[in-house]
C-alpha cells in the first residue's frame, strides 16, 4: 500500500491539476484523525480520505474551487449539528482543514519524501501556512529526515527542531497557528511467504490495513499481479532463500502460509534469529508441536526463539473459510502493531506438576511405573517440555529421593513439599512459590496423568492467551478435569487458603472468572490411582 504522499508524487507527474486536503487540527470527536489527507481532482476523489460523509463532501467542493481559482484554503468545519439535522454532521467536534491548491509547486519535496520511504526512512513534512491580508493562503512545504541539524536542511525549519523531534518521537502531528508538522513513517513491512489462497486473501486485506505487502512464492502461476493485485512487491524464487535475502527490520512482520510444512519449516529457519516484530505460521496444533520438537532436537532454535512464533496463526474467531482465516490473521497483525513495543506480549506460562502423593491405593510409587519406554512421571515431563509452556516445576513429597533420581537429568525445577500429607492444596501452594519470576500463569498438572498429550496442553495455553478469564479448566462434555491454568494474580488468594480449605473453595470464590475449555477427550478426566486403572490404560494403549 502506498503512502498518500507517494501517490501524490506519482499523480503530479501526470501534469493534471490536483489539490490535497489535510486535516491539520481537530477538537472533540471527528471522523478522521489529525494528518488524514485526500487527493482531489476536478472530477472528484483520487486517493485517501478525510473520513467520508458530509465533511469530505464539503472538502471536495472547496478543493474543486481551489483548483479552478488556484487559491489554497484553510477553514474550520463544525461537526456539532443536532440529531434531527439530516444535512449536517453530528460527531460533536471540529476539524481544521488545509486545502493546497498548488501541490505541484512542491513536487521535489514529495519526490524526496517518496525516496525516503522507499529506503524505509521516516521523516517529517513541515508545512508553513501564511494567510495573507487579501484572503490568500500561501503554503510552503519542507521535507526532512530524522537529523534536523543536518546542513542540508532548509534554514526555514531549523528553528522548529524541538517540535520536529517531538513529532518523530511520539509519532504525532503538531499544529499551531501557521505551522503544521506531520511525521511520516514507512508503512509496516509485511512479508507473506506463500501465494496460495490464504496468502492472496491476506495480501488483499493487509493492503487495506496499511501494510507494505511483499508476497513470495516459487510458482509464477500463483505469484503474479492477477492473483495478488494488492501486493506492492512480488518475488518469484525459492521461498526460504527469498525470505533469507530480503532485508528485515524491527518493523517487519512475517506470515508463513506456504503449501506444505516442509516449506513452512524452511521459511521459519530463516526468521527465528532475526529481530522482526512478528512471525506467524499456519498449521494445526499437532503440526506446530511436532515442528517445535524437531527444531529443538535439531538445534535449529532454542525454546525462547520458537516461543516468539504466533502458531497456530491468527486470533481465534472460529474461522473456517479462507476469507475468515485471513481476517483472523490480519486482526492479529493489527493487534500486534498496535502495541507500543511493536510486538505483542506473549504471556509466560509455567507448569507445576504435582508429584508428591503417597500412592496409597496403588501400593507402590505409581509415578515410577513403566509407561512405554519411560516412567509415568518422565512421560508427563517430556510432554510438557515439547509444549508451549516455558518453565516446569515438579513438586515432590512421598518417595522424593527415588523420583528425584529418576528425573534429575530433565530441565525442571524440583521443589519439596514438607506438608504433602496435608493434601493437594499444599503441593499447589508449594509449586506456586517455586515458579520463576516473570510467570504470568501457572498450569497445574497431575503427575499421574501421562495420558494428557501436547495438543491439550497447547490448546489451554493458546486459549489463555486469547481470553480475559483468569482461570481455565480442561473439561470433557461439561465435566471438569485437569490440567487447569491459573493467572498468577490469584497467587496470594491461593496461598492464604488454610488446611481446612481446598481448591474447590478457591474456584467457588472466583466462579465468574472461570473459563471451561472443551478438550474433546476423556483423558482430562482420568488419572491412575489403582493397579486396575494402570493395567486398563496400558492395555488400551497397546490396542490403539
Amino acid at each position: 500500500m502506498k503512502n498518500i504522499f507517494s501517490i501524490l508524487s506519482d499523480e503530479l507527474e501526470k501534469d493534471v491539476p490536483l489539490a490535497i486536503a489535510t486535516i491539520v487540527g481537530t477538537k472533540g470527536s471527528t471522523p478522521q484523525v489529525q494528518g488524514a489527507s485526500a487527493i482531489f481532482s476536478t472530477y472528484g476523489l483520487i486517493a485517501g480520505t478525510l473520513g467520508g460523509g458530509i465533511l469530505e463532501a464539503e472538502a471536495q467542493k472547496k478543493a474543486d474551487q481551489a483548483i479552478r481559482e488556484g487559491i489554497s484554503i484553510l477553514y474550520e468545519s463544525g461537526l456539532d449539528a443536532g440529531i434531527s439535522d439530516a444535512e449536517s454532521a453530528i460527531c460533536g467536534g471540529k476539524a481544521v482543514i488545509l486545502i493546497d491548491a498548488s501541490p505541484h509547486k512542491h513536487l521535489n519535496v514529495y519526490k524526496s519524501l517518496k525516496t525516503s520511504l522507499d529506503k524505509r526512512q521516516p521523516g517529517v513534512l513541515v508545512t508553513i501556512i501564511d494567510k495573507k491580508s487579501e484572503g490568500k493562503t500561501v503554503i510552503n512545504r519542507y521535507w526532512t529526515g530524522q537529523d534536523v541539524s543536518d546542513t542540508s536542511v532548509d534554514p526555514a525549519i531549523i528553528k522548529y527542531q524541538e517540535e520536529i523531534n517531538a513529532c518523530l518521537a511520539e509519532n504525532k502531528a503538531y499544529y499551531q497557528d501557521s505551522l503544521f508538522i506531520e511525521p511520516v513513517f514507512p508503512y509496516t513491512q509485511l512479508i507473506i511467504a506463500g501465494a496460495g489462497h490464504i496468502g492472496q486473501a491476506v495480501s488483499h486485506l493487509s493492503s487495506l490495513l496499511g501494510f507494505e505487502v511483499t508476497v513470495i512464492d516459487d510458482r509464477p502461476e500463483f505469484c503474479n499481479k492477477e492473483k495478488c493485485p494488492d501486493a506492492d512487491h512480488l518475488i518469484i524464487d525459492k521461498i526460504g532463500k527469498a525470505v533469507h535475502d530480503i532485508p528485515k527490520t524491527q518493523d517487519t512482520y512475517i506470515v508463513i502460509v506456504t503449501r506444505g510444512h516442509k516449506y513452512d519449516a524452511d521459511v521459519l529457519r530463516q526468521c527465528l534469529d532475526t529481530d522482526v516484530a512478528y512471525i506467524g505460521m499456519i498449521g494445526s496444533r499437532r503440526k506446530i508441536r511436532l515442528m517445535r520438537e524437531k527444531f529443538l532436537d535439531e538445534g535449529w532454535a532454542i525454546p525462547s526463539q520458537f516461543d516468539r512464533v504466533h502458531a497456530p496463526i491468527g486470533i481465534e474467531i472460529g474461522s473456517q473459510t479462507v476469507q475468515e482465516i485471513a481476517v483472523s490473521i490480519c486482526a492479529q497483525l493489527v493487534l500486534v502493531r498496535s502495541q507500543k513495543t511493536g510486538r505483542q506480549h506473549k504471556p509466560v506460562i509455567s507448569a507445576v506438576i504435582l508429584a508428591a502423593g503417597e500412592s496409597r491405593r496403588m501400593g507402590k510409587p505409581k509415578l515410577l511405573l513403566p509407561w512405554g519406554d519411560k516412567t509415568i512421571i518422565e512421560t508427563i515431563i517430556k510432554t510438557v517440555l515439547q509444549s508451549e509452556v516455558k518453565h516446569i516445576v515438579v513438586v515432590l513429597g512421598s518417595e522424593k529421593d527415588k523420583i528425584r533420581s529418576q528425573i534429575s537429568n530433565y530441565p525442571v525445577i524440583i521443589t519439596e513439599n514438607q506438608e504433602y500429607q496435608k493434601g493437594m492444596l499444599t503441593s499447589i501452594q508449594c509449586g506456586l512459590r517455586a515458579v520463576p519470576d516473570g510467570t504470568d500463569a501457572v498450569m497445574v498438572l497431575l503427575g499421574d496423568q501421562p495420558m494428557i498429550n501436547g495438543p491439550v496442553i497447547d490448546q489451554l495455553a493458546d486459549t489463555f492467551r486469547h481470553t480475559d478469564k483468569g482461570i481455565l479448566i480442561a473439561v470433557h462434555k461439561g465435566k471438569r478435569g485437569h490440567p487447569i491454568i491459573i493467572n498468577t494474580k490469584y497467587k496470594r488468594d491461593i496461598e492464604q487458603l488454610g488446611t481446612e480449605n481446598s481448591m474447590h473453595d478457591f474456584t467457588r470464590k472466583f466462579a465468574s472468572e472461570i473459563l471451561e475449555v472443551e478438550t474433546g477427550t476423556t483423558e482430562v478426566l482420568k488419572d491412575i490411582d489403582t493397579p486396575e486403572a494402570y493395567h486398563k490404560e496400558i492395555k488400551y494403549r497397546r490396542l490403539s
